[in-house]
């Protein structure tokens, strides 16, 4: 009778555990949601090893900045997001970045429903296209779409800008149900990384070329 007391008086401090566990579940998970993180691919070009490539945003759509294919440097905004419910019927986790850091101004971040080209607009403008479940690889190291961190590709085109056309690497979506390749066979499979620290190519990059433009300046 006493070990039968005892263990009905253990019921509610395993439940409370329980609670607590699941709690903290919850509380990382949230975490994990707000957290802002830069996104990267490695991609190889003309054969060559693969080298870092920084997500970045100009002109609505996303592009990979290759140390060998530079997007205009100075106009592009590198990616800098966090996960974000999306509202509407059905609410799901969304993905949105910074687009300028003065004004500081948000977009979402969306895949065109037609090319599947990865772009950012305001709400209004992502009605009707792939606006999520964005999410993160069970390891945190990758960007996910519906779970799936193997859903992007990128391909090289060209974009005017001003008055100069550059080649470039455009990123898209893949949807793996369909027959089609949306970038009509120029797509290259690609991981998008989520980093979490300042140590990015891009970063390093703007730093330099400042202290350059600083020292001509002297």
């Amino acid at each position: 009778m006493v070990i039968g007391l005892l263990t009905i008086a253990a019921i509610p401090s395993t439940i409370g555990v329980c609670e607590a566990m699941s709690a903290q579940k919850k509380q990382n998970e949230a975490d994990k949601e707000k957290a802002k993180f830069k996104a990267t691919a490695d991609l190889s070009l003309a054969g060559e090893p693969p080298q870092e490539a920084v997500v970045v945003l100009i002109g609505g759509r996303l592009f990979l900045d290759h140390p060998d294919c530079r997007v205009a440097y100075g106009r592009a905004h590198p990616f800098s997001g966090y996960y974000f419910n999306y509202p509407g019927d059905e609410p799901k986790l969304g993905l949105v970045s910074t687009i300028a850091d003065d004004p500081p101004m948000l977009n979402w971040i969306y895949a065109d429903k037609d090319s599947g080209r990865l772009l950012h607009a305001g709400r209004k403008d992502t009605i009707g296209h792939y606006v999520g479940p964005w999410g993160w690889s069970s390891d945190d190291k990758w960007l996910t779409y519906e779970g799936d961190a193997t859903r992007f590709v990128a391909a090289q085109e060209e974009i005017a800008i001003g008055d100069q056309v550059l080649p470039v690497w455009g990123i898209y979506m893949q949807d793996p149900d369909a027959e089609d390749d949306v970038a009509d066979g120029r797509g290259v499979p690609i991981l998008i990384r989520r980093s979490f620290g300042m140590e990015s190519r891009f970063v390093r990059d703007s730093q330099r070329e400042k202290a350059g433009l600083k020292e001509r300046e002297s």
